[in-house]
């Protein structure tokens, strides 16, 4: 079995059908009118005959190049689905973190404005604590938060202090 890729196979075929077009043209022009013609005639049928076991050997080689395509291209398809479905899960992961993240930084702002207006600190201090427990995988957020948030009761003891 020949292992020629698809291309190289479907030109093998198509030099092979052009010979033999060549070859059955020549047969229909030849007069048969004479000994040198039918031995000329003699020899095109047989370069015909070899012609066309080649041309039966090229079909072959080009319908097992294109079993072999289809199957490394369906093996592809295969991966790529795969693929796809993975993009799919951290497409949706992403947008689930980013949604989380919106919402933390509304909460945020929220807070933001308790303390410009001079709010309730030990209310910003929860809503921060909240915050921290939302933001378990961002870890360094959390730490921020963390610190944010004793500061505050910093702040707030000292004011209760004076």
């Amino acid at each position: 079995m020949n292992d020629l890729t698809l291309g190289a196979a479907a030109a093998a075929l198509d030099a092979e059908l052009k010979r033999f077009d060549q070859i059955a043209e020549l047969l229909s022009r030849l007069k048969l009118d004479s000994e040198k013609n039918l031995d000329r005639a003699a020899r095109a049928v047989q370069e015909a005959a070899q012609s066309e076991e080649k041309v039966v050997a090229a079909v072959r080689d080009l319908v097992a190049a294109v079993a072999r395509a289809r199957e490394r291209q369906e093996g592809q398809a295969r991966s790529v689905a795969e693929r796809a479905r993975e993009v799919g899960t951290r497409r949706q992961e992403l947008q689930t973190i980013v949604g989380s993240f919106a919402e933390l930084g509304v909460e945020a702002s929220a807070i933001n404005l308790i303390l410009k207006e001079g709010g309730n600190l030990g209310e910003a201090a929860e809503r921060m604590e909240k915050i921290a427990g939302a933001a378990r995988q961002a870890e360094s957020l959390r730490q921020q938060m963390l610190s944010a948030r004793n500061k505050l009761k910093l702040v707030e003891r000292k004011r209760e202090n004076e």
